[in-house]
């Protein structure tokens, strides 16, 4: 039986804009590119101007992996996340893993994927926890290529747009950025996004999220140096990964109970909440409508009858308000 909902979509949209976003950058190795300070400091206006309120770890102890500091945090947000000769031990990786599969998301960027690689037991579940671990930069001119955004959007890349095709050496016009693949990955990775890197035949995931228990991973390859950190399409990405996540995480404003009052996933079964013209759809991963309703008084509707899989719904209000999310159809 589903619960009785009293917010609006409206109501809650606008306390979610006005609560800061506690985001833990957990930084790494500070060399020339891959620089994590440096990164800090070219996103920090954007993240102020978004409400984000932002502390930065780097330290090889890894101090900050425990279950209080963790519960600190809304979301987290990896670049780097490495000391060269250091890994973070096999509690601090379980107690990071624990905190997402209550409901939180790890934000993650570039060379995230190829960290903690020092320990073969440890990168694996490194690389599960991602879903994937890096490969190779690619054949060739090794760069990013070009990148096209699978459709419909996923909410982490709502408002966005993608990055020019990158120029084949660093210092090119309009910017260079390294090409990236991977391997090992996880049989629950859902691809948002994929790159066609120049000299490379194959066209190679590049942005990508997986579940964790209640929470999600989130990952996009982009981002080598300040070439790429300082375009707006870049800066963009990254506000909506974060974003996206604080609607998911489980604290505060941005809990869980923040979406529950718009939409409602129990026992199989969806419910929109609202006295008021809407339509719903529901697509596959391929972009394959599998649904659509159009309904006025709130209603549930049985979703049992889908196939086990990743779903993406959309659900949209007459003032164009969107709310939008994956679905995922369990055994």
């Amino acid at each position: 039986m589903f619960k009785p909902f009293l917010l609006s979509f409206f109501s809650i949209a606008a306390a979610l804009a006005q609560s800061p976003i506690r985001v833990l950058f957990w930084g790494g190795t500070n060399t020339a590119t891959h620089n994590s300070r440096a990164l800090r400091d070219t996103l920090a206006p954007v993240f102020t101007s978004n409400n984000f309120v932002l502390n930065y770890r780097e330290a090889a102890s890894h101090s900050w992996l425990n279950p209080d500091s963790l519960a600190q945090y809304d979301v987290a947000f990896l670049y780097t996340t490495d000391q060269i000769g250091t890994d973070m031990s096999a509690t601090q990786l379980s107690n990071f893993i624990a905190w997402i599969a209550a409901g939180h998301v790890a934000v993650a960027f570039h060379g995230s994927t190829n960290t903690y690689l020092n320990n073969g037991t440890l990168s694996t579940n490194w690389g599960n926890l991602l879903g994937g671990l890096f490969l190779d930069h690619g054949n060739g001119t090794d760069n990013g290529g070009t990148i096209t955004f699978k459709q419909p959007l996923h909410a982490s890349l709502t408002g966005t747009t993608t990055l020019p095709t990158s120029a084949t050496a660093t210092g090119g016009t309009p910017y260079w950025d390294e090409g990236r693949r991977h391997k090992s990955f996880t049989s629950d990775t859902i691809v948002l996004a994929r790159s066609s890197m120049n000299a490379v035949d194959t066209v190679t995931p590049w942005i990508w999220v997986r579940p964790q228990g209640k929470g999600w991973v989130y990952y996009n390859s982009s981002g080598h140096d300040g070439q790429t950190w300082h375009r707006t399409e870049f800066k963009g990405q990254v506000v909506q990964a974060i974003k996206w996540a604080a609607t998911i995480t489980p604290t505060g404003i941005h809990g869980r109970a923040a979406i529950q009052p718009l939409i409602d996933f129990y026992q199989g079964g969806m419910q929109v909440p609202y006295n008021e013209p809407y339509t719903i759809s529901i697509f596959n991963m391929a972009g394959k409508r599998t649904m659509s309703r159009q309904g006025f008084h709130a209603s549930s509707y049985d979703l049992s009858a889908l196939p086990v899989g990743a779903y993406y719904l959309q659900v949209l209000f007459p003032e164009k308000e969107m709310f939008h999310t994956l679905y995922l159809r369990k055994p």
